[in-house]
């Protein structure tokens, strides 16, 4: 018997060097892949639970529109007609394009693992919308809103506190919601900020005026086991929606007053 030829052969080199295919995947497996490889690149809580929302959505609306196909069978017509769907329902421009980021994300994903060949989000654009001047406080708005909080109680002063932290230094809410005590640096007149959306930390400054607000805020808020700088009245940490609760609240209250 004739040995072997030790070098392969152009057609063995394809069938060595050739990506192997996986095979065809439903919506609920790659969602469910797709969620954890954003686990294991450590996007943050909320961007994962955007993405299962909005693609929950997505699935919820291919089933109305009667597509039930793997995702390599999903493609540029597939999701025109998902667009042409949700524009019938009545959903906003800005809506519909906060949900197209999401899928692109997920065939993105696919692609990339190879579950599909052909990445149907490359042909389809985010929808064009006319850009709103975003209304800004003036000083008579932001004064009367600063009125609101009754400072001769815990929940005024701590709200009080809040925003003028917020108006001060130009930090998210989102990153409001993660600052300690200990993160406050007296001596630097600086705050540290950890809880950012890029995961970059940084420090921010503050002015006299603001650090000694937030030295009365402290007194009264005295010592618990929380570490979180702002409280509810049970001591447990304010969450993003309690703080966007609150602004809201003081914003109606002054509305009633003229010139708000």
């Amino acid at each position: 018997m004739a040995r072997r030829t030790n070098e392969l052969t152009i057609e063995e080199l394809t069938v060595i060097q050739s990506p192997k295919a996986r095979k065809s995947v439903d919506f609920k497996s790659a969602l469910e892949s797709f969620v954890d490889d954003c686990e294991i690149r450590n996007l943050r809580p909320q961007t994962i639970q955007y993405y299962r929302n909005e693609l929950s959505v997505f699935y919820k609306t291919l089933k109305e529109i009667g597509i039930d196909s793997p995702m390599d069978e999903i493609f540029k017509d597939t999701l025109k007609d998902v667009i042409i769907h949700m524009k019938k329902k009545g959903l906003q421009t800005v809506t519909i394009n906060t949900r197209l980021r999401a899928i692109r994300a997920f065939f993105n994903f696919l692609q990339r693992e190879r579950y599909i060949k052909h990445n149907p989000m490359n042909e389809v654009k985010l929808l064009k919308d006319r850009k709103k001047v975003v209304e800004t406080f003036t000083n008579k708005q932001l004064e009367m809103l600063f009125k609101q909080p009754n400072l001769r109680s815990f929940v005024g002063v701590r709200d009080y506190t809040f925003m003028m932290l917020l108006l001060e230094t130009g930090i998210r809410v989102s990153e409001l919601e993660g600052v300690c005590v200990q993160d406050i640096l007296w001596n630097e007149s600086r705050i540290h900020i950890r809880k950012t959306k890029t995961y970059r930390e940084r420090l921010v400054p503050i002015q006299n005026k603001m650090k000694q607000q937030l030295q009365k805020y402290l007194q009264i808020r005295g010592t618990t086991e929380s570490d979180a700088l702002f409280l509810t009245l049970d001591d447990t940490p304010m969450s993003k929606r309690q703080f966007q609760n609150r602004v809201t609240y003081y914003g109606k209250q002054a509305s009633r007053f003229k010139g708000c």
